[in-house]
């Protein structure tokens, strides 16, 4: 599920650093110093995020889910891998008597 960004995000701020916070009895305000209006957000063309995560379309990316499946034979290969690093980093310590088994 995909969200927009907010001006109460921890991470949304302004580059030029017009972006003021007015505590009111009503709660929390944010206001633009340049126009003395509340902060449009990232429709703003001064608006970033800390995170690199504001898309164009003012959608936050970090509340984007991505799928992170992989195959039995990708985590074998990198397990692989791993273990061939091992081997040498021991191999260039000088422990070749200590053998690494599967």
């Amino acid at each position: 599920m995909t969200r927009k960004c907010t001006v109460s995000c921890p991470f949304f701020r302004c580059s030029r650093r017009f972006m003021i916070v007015r505590r009111q009895s009503s709660g929390k305000v944010i206001l633009c110093s340049l126009t003395n209006d509340p902060c449009i957000g990232p429709k703003c063309n001064f608006a970033y995020c800390l995170k690199h995560a504001l898309l164009p379309d003012g959608t936050c990316a970090l509340s984007i889910q991505r799928a992170k499946s992989r195959s039995i034979e990708d985590e074998v290969e990198v397990l692989d891998r791993e273990l061939s690093e091992l081997r040498d980093k021991l191999k260039r310590l000088g422990r070749r008597d200590v053998d690494i088994l599967i």
